[in-house]
């Protein structure tokens, strides 16, 4: 079957293949960055928050209170927005 076909058209395929490949390839590292930076990101935000429950209990009340009043100011439409999604 492959005889067949010129070998002008073989590597046309074999081109087509290596671009896809290159492109699939593209997206998977794409994928894996943002898989690195979500979990980098959640680690950093754990250590912050572990840090203020451990040692400085004032802090977080405090920063409790701000992200109350943060809340408490948002209008209506961003307070549904949140609980629709969380």
């Amino acid at each position: 079957m492959i005889k067949e076909y010129p070998e002008t058209d073989l590597q046309q395929f074999r081109l087509g293949i290596h671009k896809e490949t290159i492109q699939f390839i593209k997206i998977h590292n794409e994928y894996r960055i943002h898989t690195i930076l979500h979990f980098s990101t959640n680690l950093i935000s754990f250590v912050i928050l572990s840090g203020y429950s451990f040692w400085g209990k004032e802090k977080l009340f405090i920063l409790n209170s701000w992200v109350q009043e943060f809340l408490y100011n948002l209008s209506d439409t961003i307070k549904a927005f949140f609980r629709f999604f969380y």
